[in-house]
């Protein structure tokens, strides 16, 4: 049964006068007519009582026009919604984000999407750095902030800096060096290394190995991690030193000391990474968003 005959039958029920509705319809009077004879042919009822006076609608007839006043409100919204989710003012947005790297400017740019986009569904998922990458290549995620460590290698993927941060020495306070500001490397030579497991990120497991290469020796690496928290908690167990991205200094706890390490090759971005090729338009909109707040400053 077609959308526009339920469209007739309801316009002639509300006016109980074929020339009137038909004219409202934009159709001729004897097509209307006949419409209306083809859906009670098709429903096996009298929707209308007609004489040449007046047209009245039948007790089934009504009973017929409350259900379609309600199918025809369902299909509106239904159409409205796709046509919203295809012009990405609707659906849903998977966004898979780090933490620490995020908490300046995640929660002011997740109001304001939704502001601006209430009918998006955000999924948002805090994961580890290799849950993440391993979601945004299986397509889990739409979105994923996250650190540019392994991007490099990954094809198929667009991402945008969002700023720049570096990789720190963790010491605890009672460690010789721990007062230093910061430190050369070389001088930890002979430390036990507690660092983040390669299979969380192997860009920045071989980032750390190729930084302590650059300094004269190969790390003792007493510890692997996958959660940065852990290598902290290992740090203050005296297990040995980490070397962990800075931003990690909010997890810390009075007995930990971040120091920078001198020279090159410490340094490396906080990102927003999404697919070349994706189906979702509300990406491109989510990442306007994400622009318009970086414009005003407010990234960091």
């Amino acid at each position: 049964m077609e959308i526009q005959l339920l469209r007739e039958f309801t316009c002639l029920a509300e006016h109980l006068n074929f020339s009137t509705a038909a004219k409202q319809l934009f159709i001729a009077q004897p097509v209307l007519s006949r419409h209306i004879a083809d859906l009670e042919y098709a429903l096996g009822v009298q929707l209308f009582a007609r004489n040449k006076q007046s047209v009245q609608l039948t007790p089934i007839g009504a009973v017929v026009l409350a259900e379609t006043k309600a199918i025809l409100t369902h299909y509106d919204e239904g159409i409205q919604k796709i046509r919203l989710a295809v012009a990405g003012f609707a659906g849903q947005l998977k966004i898979g984000f780090l933490g620490v790297p995020v908490k300046n400017f995640f929660p002011a740019l997740i109001s304001r999407f939704r502001s601006t986009y209430p009918n998006v569904d955000l999924q948002l998922n805090q994961l580890n750095l290799g849950a993440l990458t391993n979601a945004l290549k299986r397509g889990d995620i739409d979105i994923c902030f996250t650190l540019s460590f392994d991007l490099a290698k990954m094809t198929g993927y667009c991402w945008k800096t969002l700023y720049s941060d570096s990789l720190a020495i963790v010491l605890r306070h009672d460690h010789p060096a721990a007062s230093n500001h910061k430190i050369n490397l070389s001088t930890l030579s002979q430390e036990n290394f507690i660092i983040l497991s390669p299979d969380e990120s192997p860009g920045l497991h071989n980032q750390i190995i190729d930084l302590c290469a650059a300094n004269g020796f190969s790390p003792n690496l007493v510890k692997l991690s996958a959660f940065p928290e852990n290598a902290l908690l290992m740090v203050e167990s005296a297990i040995g030193a980490a070397i962990l991205p800075r931003h990690i200094q909010v997890y810390a706890s009075p007995e930990l000391r971040f120091l920078d390490i001198e020279g090159g090759g410490t340094g490396f971005d906080v990102v927003v990474a999404w697919g070349e090729v994706h189906s979702n338009p509300a990406v491109p909109l989510f990442l306007q968003e994400l622009e318009k707040l970086q414009l005003e400053n407010r990234i960091c």
